[in-house]
């Protein structure tokens, strides 16, 4: 099925996709697609976009229509009367028995404040609509890059579960050996099935995990994705102070869409207490007839006037009230969106610094394990230490390395979830 291309965010996306593209692997190096593929697909593919992008083409149309009630309009009407009696007097023709009338009319709105004010609100919705329209596409993004590093972490987790079944089974079978030679009991060859039947059920979990991420990630891009084969290092770098991304929560779209929607309710305060005044068209009309006896003979003749309307009810005094309340939750909403825009970046920054220490600390963890790792080879090779305790520590090795993987992909969501949340992407060099 074709889907629309979606224009209005192309410049903010093509950013955010560079600054993507700094924490994504390389094709090469990696079977799992980089994460700009998912990003790009689903700008187009996503429901939750292409309903903001019509929502933001609708509000246009409402811009227009409201323009057009302050410009000239034409209108025409023709009328054919059948009389039951023609009726004339001296040759003139009263009423004659087919009738036909014809009426073109031109209206000129001169004065009509409240329309002034109606139009400059749809004009505000549609700067809502079109900041909102950024904001489902950035929320698609955050949606899509956690998605793709919990698949990085998942697939991770997958291989450990795999490698520990693979333990399981050598432990297994070594309990049995040792069993049947003399040296070892059933109650470690229980122990051993256990164990196994543990790790068969932590693999199953982990395929689930991995099918259910994939899913996820399919249903907001679009895109399959595949194995992950290899994985990202970040340089645990830190990020600059915290105040320096403070800065700029003012530009992002949902505070942009805050900001409309309380000029728009404003506009429509200023709309309802304009509702007293009076407004003033210019109007020019041509008639045609063949019932010319009051015409004094003429079959066409025009019309000029200048009416001014004034209109009072009992329903003006609420409506004000009514929209000045609208506006002041408008002014309200824009302060809490501007909290929340702020408390996004305070979190996620503070998630970073948590990020870098649990990355840290987990390739201490790597270091020190391949460290028994070797040293339990040594040991079996002098004959002091069992193949078992090879094999855990072989394990042990390997699952420090899948927590280091986890670590990284959870650093490398959390930099950029800062860069979405501060709307700062593409304002630094990848």
């Amino acid at each position: 099925m074709t889907r629309p291309v979606l224009h209005r965010p192309d410049r903010l996306l093509g950013a955010l996709l560079a600054m993507a593209a700094c924490t994504a692997p390389a094709r090469q190096a990696f079977a799992l697609q980089p994460v700009t593929e998912f990003l790009e697909h689903a700008r187009t593919y996503n429901p939750q976009n292409r309903a903001a992008h019509a929502t933001a083409v609708q509000r246009d149309a409402e811009v227009a229509v409201s323009t057009g009630s302050l410009l000239p309009s034409l209108s025409a009407q023709g009328t054919y009367t059948r009389n039951e009696y023609p009726v004339a007097f001296a040759g003139i023709v009263i009423q004659p028995l087919n009738q036909l009338d014809a009426n073109v009319t031109l209206t000129v709105p001169l004065i009509n404040i409240a329309n002034w004010d109606r139009r400059a609100g749809a004009k505000a919705s549609l700067s809502g609509a079109r900041a909102d329209e950024e904001n489902a596409q950035l929320t698609v993004v955050k949606s899509v890059l956690r998605d793709y590093y919990t698949l990085l972490g998942d697939e991770a987790v997958l291989l450990s579960a795999t490698k520990n079944v693979e333990v399981a089974q050598h432990n297994l079978a070594l309990a049995r050996d040792r069993k049947d030679s003399g040296t070892g009991s059933e109650l470690d060859v229980q122990r051993a099935v256990a164990d196994q039947a543990r790790a068969a059920q932590s693999l199953t979990a982990a395929q689930l995990a991995v099918t259910n991420t994939r899913r996820d990630l399919y249903s907001l891009s679009g895109l399959q994705a595949e194995p992950a084969a290899e994985f990202p290092q970040d340089d645990l770098h830190e990020e600059p102070p915290l105040e320096s991304w403070m800065g700029s929560t003012g530009a992002v779209p949902a505070v942009q869409s805050a900001i409309a929607n309380r000029e728009r309710a404003e506009e429509g305060a200023r709309a309802a207490n304009t509702g007293w005044l009076p407004s003033v068209d210019a109007k020019a009309e041509e008639k045609f007839t063949n019932a010319t006896a009051f015409l004094g003979g003429h079959s066409a003749v025009y019309l000029l006037q200048l009416v001014a309307s004034w209109q009072l009810d009992t329903t003006i005094r609420p409506q004000i009230r009514a929209q000045n309340a609208a506006a002041s939750a408008a002014r309200a909403s824009e302060d809490q969106a501007r909290q929340a825009a702020e408390d996004a970046v305070f979190r996620d920054w503070q998630q970073i610094r948590a990020d870098i220490e649990s990355a840290r600390s987990s390739r201490a963890q790597v270091a020190a394990t391949t460290l028994a790792a070797s040293l339990a080879e040594d040991r079996y090779q002098s004959g002091v230490a069992t193949q078992l305790d090879v094999l855990q520590a072989r394990q042990d090795a390997f699952s420090a390395d899948v927590a280091r993987i986890q670590a990284d992909a959870d650093l490398a969501y959390a930099r950029l979830a800062l860069r979405v949340d501060a709307a700062q992407f593409g304002k630094e060099k990848p």
